[in-house]
C-alpha cells in the first residue's frame, strides 16, 4: 500500500510539472503610456551631475573638414567647458556656455568673444553646433523637459524599442528609445527654414552604450544636419567620469586682464584650424 501511494504522488509530481512547462509564458509588460515614458527619459538623464572626460571630434561644415582633440567638462544643468586641442597639445579654444550665454576665449589671440544665443537651436558662432547639439555630445541624450506636452502623432514598439513622433507647426520631431535602459538612441527633426520651402533635418545618434558609475552613456555621437547649415559632426570618447564631483570654479577659466572682448558673432570657426591634433589624455 505505501508503495502504491508513493507511486501515484510521483505521478501527481510529474503531472504537475507537465503541466507548468505547457503554460504560456507570463504576458509581456504593456507598453508605458507617452507622457510616462518621457518621464522616465528626463530622470535617466537627471541622474548624470556632473562629467569629465576627453574625445576625439571630426567635423565637416560647408566644405571645411576639420579635427580636434577636446577635454570636456559638465556641471548639470546648464554649465560647460569644453577646451580644444590642436597640434602639439596647444590650446585652440575654451569654449565656455552657462545657460545660453556663450564665451569662446581663444588663448593665442588674446581674445574672447561673448554672447547670449537666442534660440536653442540657433549656430553658435565659432562652433557651427546649437546649444542642443552641445548638449547632447556632452550628455549623451536630450535635454530633459524638451518633449513632454508636445502633439504625440505617432508611437510604436517593437521589443525593446519605442519610437515617439512629434508634431506641430514647428515641423516633425521623432524619438527612439531603448525601453530597457532609458535612453536615447536616435533623435530626427525637420523644421521649415524661414516659412519658405526649404526643409532643414537634424539627425543625433547614440552609439555603444555603457554603464558608467550608474549612468548609461554612449562611446560616439554623430549629428548629422541636411539644409542650408548640411554638415556632420562626430565626436567619440576615449575617456568618460561620471559623478565625481565637480565645482562651478571646475567649469570657469581665469582670463587675462589685458584680454580683447569682441562680439560673440565675429567669432571665426574653431574646428577648421585643428587638423591633425592630438588627444589631450595622450601625453
Amino acid at each position: 500500500m505505501p508503495g502504491n501511494l508513493s507511486g501515484r504522488f510521483r505521478m501527481l509530481a510529474c503531472l504537475g510539472l507537465l503541466l507548468l512547462s505547457c503554460r504560456p509564458p507570463p504576458p509581456a509588460p504593456p507598453p508605458l503610456p507617452v507622457e510616462l515614458l518621457l518621464q522616465e527619459i528626463d530622470a535617466a538623464s537627471m541622474r548624470l551631475r556632473d562629467f569629465r572626460g576627453s574625445a576625439g571630434v571630426e567635423t565637416s561644415f560647408a566644405g571645411q573638414r576639420g579635427r580636434a582633440a577636446l577635454r570636456i567638462r559638465y556641471l548639470s544643468p546648464a554649465r560647460f567647458r569644453i577646451d580644444v586641442h590642436g597640434a602639439l597639445f596647444e590650446i585652440l579654444a575654451v569654449v565656455l556656455i552657462h545657460d545660453r550665454r556663450v564665451r569662446l576665449y581663444m588663448p593665442r589671440d588674446n581674445t574672447v568673444f561673448e554672447g547670449t544665443i537666442v534660440a536653442r537651436d540657433a549656430s553658435i558662432p565659432g562652433l557651427d553646433l546649437t546649444l542642443d547639439d552641445v548638449h547632447a555630445a556632452v550628455t549623451g541624450t536630450t535635454a530633459p523637459g524638451r518633449y513632454p506636452g508636445l502633439p504625440v502623432t505617432d508611437y510604436r514598439r517593437d521589443g525593446n524599442t519605442a519610437s515617439v513622433t512629434f508634431g506641430g507647426d514647428g515641423g516633425r520631431k521623432t524619438l527612439w528609445i531603448d525601453t530597457d535602459r532609458m535612453t536615447v538612441t536616435r533623435e530626427t527633426s525637420e523644421s521649415p527654414v524661414s516659412r519658405g520651402s526649404v526643409t532643414e533635418s537634424i539627425t543625433r545618434t547614440f552609439e555603444r552604450f555603457r554603464n558608467r558609475n550608474g549612468v548609461w552613456r554612449p562611446d560616439r555621437v554623430r549629428i548629422t544636419r541636411d539644409g542650408p547649415r548640411a554638415g556632420t559632426f562626430e565626436l567619440t570618447y576615449r575617456t568618460q567620469s561620471i559623478n565625481r564631483g565637480l565645482w562651478p570654479s571646475d567649469i570657469g577659466v581665469r582670463l587675462p586682464e589685458t584680454v580683447v572682448r569682441r562680439p560673440l558673432e565675429e567669432a571665426g570657426t574653431v574646428f577648421e584650424t585643428a587638423d591633425g591634433a592630438t588627444s589631450p589624455d595622450r601625453r
